[in-house]
């Protein structure tokens, strides 16, 4: 089955080379031929691009260049080995005491709270006012 699959797609590709018109023109077109020197001429011309200097220009890029990186190196270690150290500061921090009862406190006053709701009548008006904290 897959042999099919694959022999239908190669005759569906053979039909569209043999139909399409650039293919047409190609093949009407005449082949073309290489000069039996061809390889002579372009090693001719590497040799001499090769013999040639580079041009001004560039020689002076190459100078501007490493200079540039001479001093940016210079640069660096000066950074690096001149500037003084920053100074140590030190600050002391003392943190605030910690009340060890304070979740233990919170969890009291949400209980009298429920009980405050389910028993209203045996608490005063100030005692309410206490528990709700204004």
């Amino acid at each position: 089955m897959k042999a099919t699959q694959e022999s239908q797609v190669t005759n569906n590709d053979e039909q569209d080379v043999s139909q399409d018109p650039v293919w047409d023109l190609l093949r009407q077109s005449p082949a073309a031929s290489v000069s039996p020197v061809f390889a002579d001429r372009v090693m001719r011309a590497v040799r001499q691009a090769e013999a040639q200097p580079s041009p001004f220009w560039a020689r002076s890029y190459a100078v501007v260049g490493s200079v540039a990186a001479m001093a940016a190196a210079l640069t660096i270690a000066a950074v690096v080995f001149f500037l003084p150290e920053p100074a140590q500061t030190v600050v002391e921090h003392r943190p605030e005491p910690a009340d060890a009862f304070a979740t233990l406190d919170e969890v009291a006053n949400q209980e009298m709270l429920l009980a405050a709701t389910d028993h209203l009548g045996e608490f005063s008006d100030t005692e309410l006012v206490t528990l709700i904290g204004f």
